[in-house]
């Protein structure tokens, strides 16, 4: 992640987006981070999440896709009956990696692949015999789906950039 010259923001208050928080506290939280990352001044970014983080995060990249250039989500947690769930996952645009940990060759896995599935550019991989959640507990491995999607993510968008000149 170094390489990307990643940065973290949080603006946690007890309650992530999407882990069942109300509507109002999910619209400030993705307000915020859209106004983090205009902020920061370099955009478009990966975004990587996990757990709890990963609901607002989808409906911040669905909002702003102009800031997103991939996401990477790890182990979602989602609630996927909130209302309007599938067309958060629909209007993603950005290349997606969902990443599930499967600590038995029994886990249920259908919540993460659906996640990689609603989004028309979602990828899906397990890491198997890994606990959630595998950020952590198989970094190795984790890092490595990251990172190797990042450079094709940092590939797809220079090659949309440059169709983008190419017609002007």
């Amino acid at each position: 992640m170094a390489a990307y010259d990643a940065q973290t923001w949080e603006n946690f208050d007890g309650a992530f987006p999407g882990a069942t928080i109300p509507e109002d506290q999910l619209e400030a939280w993705v307000s915020a981070a859209a106004a983090a990352l205009r902020d920061g001044g370099v955009t478009p970014v990966h975004l990587v999440a996990s757990g709890g983080a990963v609901y607002g995060t989808i409906v911040l990249a669905g909002r702003y896709p102009e800031l997103v250039k991939s996401m990477i989500l790890g182990d979602p947690e989602v609630d996927t009956s909130i209302e309007g769930y599938a067309r958060s996952l629909q209007l993603v645009q950005a290349p997606s990696l969902v990443i599930a940990a499967a600590p038995q060759a029994d886990t249920d896995i259908a919540g993460p692949q659906s996640i990689a599935g609603g989004i028309d550019n979602g990828v899906f991989v397990i890491i198997e015999n890994a606990a959630v959640p595998a950020h952590r507990t198989r970094a190795d491995s984790f890092n490595e789906w990251a990172t190797s999607f990042m450079n094709i993510a940092e590939g797809l968008h220079t090659f949309a950039k440059s169709e983008e000149d190419f017609r002007a």
